[in-house]
C-alpha cells in the first residue's frame, strides 16, 4: 500500500465517519421535534429514544450512497482547493491512483450497508413498525382476513382462525377454468410443503348423479401456499435470502410479488450505487484550479445530486408498486441514470 493510497484512503474514510455522524445528529434532532408532540399520548421518553435508535440503523442503509457522495466531494474539494491534485497530475500521476484508494472506500461503504440490511434493520424495523402503528399512528395491529389465493389450477379461500391455523376452501379446475373438485375443511394447517386438512367434505361434479359429495376426517395437499403467503410479512423485515424464496414462493402462487421483488433489487443495488457516487463526486469536485467559486459549485451540485438520488430512489419504488415499471428495472433505475452521469463526467474530464 503506496504512501498516496494510505493518504487518500484513510482521509475520505475519516470525512465518510464524520459525514454519517453528523447525518445521524441532524436527524435526531428532527425526530425528536417532530415525534415529541406524541409524548404523553402513549409515547414515553424511554419509548421515543428507543424509536430513534431503532430508526438509525434504517437512515444509515438508506442514506449510504449519499453520505458517500458529500464525504468523497469534501475531500476532493479540499485537495483541490490546496493543489494537491496539481501536484500528484505534475507528478506524472495518471486519475487511476486517485481513484483507486476513493473507489476502495465506496466498497467499504457498499460493504457497510449491505451488512446494515442484511442482520440489522430485518430485526430493528420489526420493533420500529410496530412502534409507529401503535404509540404514533394508535392504530390495532393488522389482522389478517379471508383472501383467495392460486396454486396451479386450484384457489384457496383462506380464512384465519387462530395462530396458523385457517379454515380452508379449496376450488380445484381444469385448463379451461371448470371446476373439478371442491373441499370445504373446517381447520387447516400448512406443515412441510403440505396443507394438513381436518373434516373435510368433498364435492365433484359426476354426469350421472350430478353432483358426488364425500366426507373425509383427514387430507393432505402438497401446496407452494403457505401461511406466511396468506399473511404476508413486511419486505422491509426480510433479508435477501428471505426476500428471494418469498417472491418465488407467490410467483409460482400466481400471486403479486412486485413489492418483494423490488425490495430484493433494491437491497443489491443501494449498497452498489456506494461506488458510483464516489465516482460522481470525483468528476464533480477535482479540479487543477484554485479558484473556491469552482470548488464550491462542484460540492453544491455534489449535494443537489445525493438529494435527486433518495428522491428518485423513493420515487421509483412508487412507480414499481404502481406497476408502471418493472419491479426490478425500477430498483435499478437510480444506478443506472448516475452511473451513466458518472461515465459521461468523467470521460468527458479526462478527455480534456
Amino acid at each position: 500500500m503506496s504512501i498516496i493510497f494510505r493518504w487518500i484512503f484513510f482521509s475520505c474514510l475519516s470525512r465518510a465517519a464524520g459525514t454519517l455522524l453528523a447525518l445521524l445528529s441532524i436527524f435526531s434532532i428532527i425526530e425528536v421535534f417532530d415525534k415529541s408532540r406524541y409524548l404523553g399520548k402513549g409515547l414515553t421518553s424511554n419509548l421515543l429514544i428507543e424509536y430513534i435508535a431503532l430508526k438509525m440503523p434504517f437512515m444509515m442503509s438508506e442514506f449510504m450512497p449519499v453520505i458517500m457522495l458529500i464525504a468523497v466531494s469534501i475531500y476532493i474539494t479540499e485537495i483541490s482547493h490546496h493543489h494537491e491534485v496539481v501536484a500528484m497530475r505534475a507528478a506524472g500521476m495518471g486519475i487511476e491512483p486517485i481513484l483507486w484508494p476513493i473507489v476502495s472506500v465506496g466498497v467499504i461503504g457498499m460493504l457497510f450497508g449491505l451488512a446494515i440490511t442484511q442482520w440489522v434493520t430485518p430485526h430493528t424495523n420489526v420493533r420500529l413498525d410496530y412502534m409507529e402503528r401503535t404509540y404514533i399512528q394508535h392504530k390495532p395491529m393488522i389482522k389478517q382476513g379471508v383472501q383467495w389465493l392460486k396454486d396451479d389450477q386450484r384457489f384457496y379461500r383462506l380464512q384465519p382462525l387462530t395462530s396458523n391455523r385457517f379454515q380452508m376452501m379449496m376450488l380445484k379446475t381444469d385448463t379451461q377454468g371448470h371446476w373439478l373438485q371442491r373441499m370445504d375443511a373446517s381447520q387447516a394447517f400448512y406443515k412441510d410443503g403440505y396443507w394438513h386438512l381436518s373434516d373435510v367434505y368433498i364435492s365433484s361434479p359426476d354426469i350421472n348423479v350430478g353432483l358426488q359429495l364425500k366426507h373425509q376426517d383427514q387430507v393432505q395437499i402438497a401446496s407452494n401456499i403457505t401461511p406466511d403467503t396468506a399473511a404476508p410479512p413486511s419486505p422491509r423485515h426480510m433479508t435477501l435470502i428471505e426476500l428471494y424464496n418469498y417472491a418465488d414462493s407467490l410467483q409460482k402462487a400466481g400471486v403479486n410479488n412486485t413489492s418483494f421483488v423490488f425490495t430484493l433489487h433494491h437491497q443489491i443495488a443501494s449498497p452498489v450505487s456506494c461506488i458510483i457516487m464516489v465516482l460522481l463526486a470525483v468528476s464533480l469536485c477535482m479540479n487543477m484550479g484554485s479558484r473556491i467559486s469552482a470548488a464550491s459549485w462542484g460540492l453544491m451540485i455534489a449535494i443537489t445530486l445525493g438529494l435527486l438520488f433518495y428522491v428518485l430512489s423513493n420515487a421509483s419504488g412508487l412507480l414499481a408498486n404502481g406497476e408502471r415499471l418493472p419491479a426490478a428495472y425500477a430498483a435499478w433505475l437510480p444506478l443506472l441514470f448516475f452511473g451513466g452521469i458518472t461515465g459521461f463526467l468523467l470521460i468527458h474530464r479526462e478527455g480534456k
